[in-house]
């Protein structure tokens, strides 16, 4: 290992008490020590190339995402002509499991997303991953949590802080409200929440961040963030329903838009209830081919959607819904949710 103080390569007999025997100086990670075989240069590496440089906010879990992207398996989606397994594609940078560590309850529908599932059913579909196909050696990636413990609390041990540019997933806790929304953005995912939330969104555009239809504001049109999976979907529905007469923009991730492209990380689940299925299709809003694919259990998390893509599709749909002069055309394709994410195959 390179040591991130002096340079020097130090070997691991070299290096005990993660303290380097050269230079005497502490560093955080020890690579042989946890399981995606971290060590300080690449974690502030890829920490900055998120970050532009600390320019821009990212929350822990998305750093996770990128982490992890090498351990994560390669699989599509139903229908893609390649074999399918439990795993996931990097989505640009990686976009895995894990939707946040808030709850949501819509209405009177019941559908509860909670850390706690979201967090195991990623931790399952993760620890599930066997070696890749060519027989290339992979490690499991960690847990969240674990990852928490073992790499962020270290860094912070051995640094005082976070490196540049990231946040604690709880980041919307602590941001103000504006008095005076001009909109809300409804988003379960509590990391994704804090990533724009960092991001100055609720300043800039005078929108209101909440992850529950409780705690949103009232007679503000109604943004809403969610996962290309079957429970994001039909959130946009129930949504509607426990708000009628409240302008409601889908701007979730569509299936159409991960289950084929080769930058999209696609995890595999239980199959949805069949109700939500039937609620889906006759509403209209997705293909045949995409209820399949939901049918079948695969979703995509928006936590792990490229920071920098993700910011600049959601900026582009406050931008409609807060301008009171907005295109009509526009106007109209927001019932049909935002179907085109910039660089999205790329990200």
């Amino acid at each position: 290992m390179i040591c991130p103080h002096c340079q020097e390569n130090v070997l691991y007999k070299e290096r005990p008490s993660y303290t380097c025997s050269k230079c005497h100086k502490a560093f955080a990670l020890e690579p042989r020590a946890n399981s995606l075989r971290l060590h300080d240069a690449r974690f502030l590496r890829v920490a900055t190339k998120l970050t532009d440089n600390g320019r821009m906010k990212i929350t822990e879990s998305q750093l996770w995402f990128a982490l992890s992207r090498k351990t994560l398996h390669s699989v599509r989606g139903p229908g893609s002509g390649v074999p399918s397994a439990i795993g996931c594609v990097a989505f640009g940078l990686p976009v895995g499991g894990g939707l946040g560590v808030a709850g949501v309850a819509i209405g009177g529908e019941g559908y509860i997303l909670t850390a706690l599932g979201a967090l195991l059913v990623v931790g399952a579909f993760i620890a599930a991953v066997g070696n890749v196909r060519d027989g290339r050696k992979r490690y499991d990636t960690l847990p969240l949590s674990p990852f928490r413990e073992q790499a962020m609390a270290r860094w912070k041990f051995a640094y005082g802080e976070l490196p540049p540019g990231v946040v604690d997933d709880a980041t919307l806790r602590r941001t103000p409200r504006p008095e005076r929304p001009r909109a809300a953005l409804l988003c379960a995912d509590l990391a994704v929440a804090s990533f724009l939330a960092a991001n100055d969104i609720p300043a800039r555009y005078g929108v209101e961040i909440a992850t529950t239809v409780q705690a949103l504001p009232n007679d503000v049109p109604v943004v809403v963030l969610h996962d290309a999976g079957a429970i994001g979907s039909v959130q946009v529905l129930a949504v509607r329903d426990a708000l009628p007469g409240r302008r409601v923009v889908d701007a979730g991730l569509r299936p159409r838009v991960v289950m084929h492209a080769p930058g999209a990380v696609v995890a595999h689940g239980t199959a949805p209830e069949p109700g939500a299925i039937r609620r889906l299709r006759a509403a209209g809003t997705l293909t045949s081919e995409e209820l399949m694919w939901l049918l079948d259990g695969w979703w995509s998390p928006l936590v792990g959607a490229r920071p920098a893509t993700l910011l600049k599709a959601v900026s582009a749909v406050l931008e409609r819904v807060t301008d009171p002069g907005g295109d009509p055309d526009r106007r109209k394709a927001e019932a049909l949710g935002f179907l085109t994410w910039p660089d999205a195959g790329r990200a």
